[in-house]
């Protein structure tokens, strides 16, 4: 009851907006200390809050949606462009295990982290896939993150090819951080999500090594040029018109392909180590030079 209770006071018309507020300023307070600067915003979380609470551009919906997005992405950066599907179902009833590759990913459309990651055998296990996956379909994920872009959302779920690198293994995860339509970071991550073993590197737009970090473990990555330039090129396609957008790309043996959109990232709760980055960012989405 509790629980619906909160639900519904989220989605009132009225007081909603003022109650998803107080909640959004209480998890920020518990991480820094101290409240955003909605109203005023100067750093990056500052512009990332406002965005959740006032910014209703309905292309935050479709590059919200897993589905709706990869259209988008085709139309600004070509067809090949986006990793490809493998099916598109409303339930996990639906799905038949046995005409998907051995290897491959699935994931709901209509929310940002749960995946489920089918290497070997031992993964495919449809019980527990199903019932990973109808546990996902029961949740819109604005109740969880209260981001206004993932909002009833429909939901379904989808299945994608598992990607390879050019040395064979897992490809390298490159998320490029756009502003006013142009790239400024680049942030490479290696390992699954929620492991010991995930790593990231942050890089300017030619490869260079930045001293960026956030909560996640630096690792040893070296990005060559050619990629750095591969994934910034594809980025800046896709997000012409944008104040900010990361435009998360996979590099393999081939081109790069877009995984997802996100308008969102981490909510506006990133802790960026050193913290005057968020300053740096801050003013790049406010429409400032680009920072050294």
């Amino acid at each position: 009851m509790a629980k619906r209770l909160v639900r519904l006071l989220r989605r009132a018309p009225i007081f909603g907006p003022r109650f998803v507020r107080a909640e959004l300023e209480r998890r920020y307070l518990s991480i820094f200390g101290c409240l955003p600067s909605v109203d005023a915003p100067s750093g990056f979380n500052d512009w990332m809050l406002r965005r959740i609470l006032y910014d209703r551009d309905p292309r935050l919906r479709t590059i919200c949606d897993k589905l709706a997005m990869r259209d988008f992405v085709r139309e600004r950066a070509g067809p090949d462009s986006v990793v490809p599907l493998l099916g598109i179902w409303t339930g996990p009833a639906s799905i038949r295990w046995d005409s998907l590759p051995r290897r491959f990913v699935l994931k709901p459309n209509h929310s940002s982290g749960p995946i489920a990651i089918v290497r070997t055998e031992a993964d495919r296990d449809p019980a527990a896939l199903s019932a990973m996956a109808a546990k996902w379909l029961r949740h819109d994920f604005f109740d969880v993150n209260l981001e206004w872009g993932y909002r009833n959302l429909p939901r379904r779920l989808l299945a994608e090819p598992l990607l390879a690198g050019a040395d064979g293994g897992p490809p390298v995860e490159a998320q490029v951080l756009t502003f006013q339509g142009k790239a400024a970071l680049i942030r490479v991550i290696r390992g699954d999500k929620e492991t010991p073993g995930r790593r990231e590197n942050w890089f300017d737009v030619e490869g260079r090594a930045l001293p960026v970090r956030t909560r996640i473990a630096v690792g040893d990555y070296v990005l060559c040029a050619n990629d750095a330039r591969s994934v910034v090129a594809l980025a800046e396609r896709v997000a012409a018109g944008f104040s900010h957008l990361r435009v998360d790309c996979y590099i393999t043996g081939d081109r790069p392909k877009i995984g997802e959109l996100s308008a969102y990232m981490t909510g506006g709760r990133v802790q960026w180590k050193p913290p005057e980055w968020d300053k740096k960012l801050g003013r790049l989405w406010q429409g400032g030079a680009p920072t050294a």
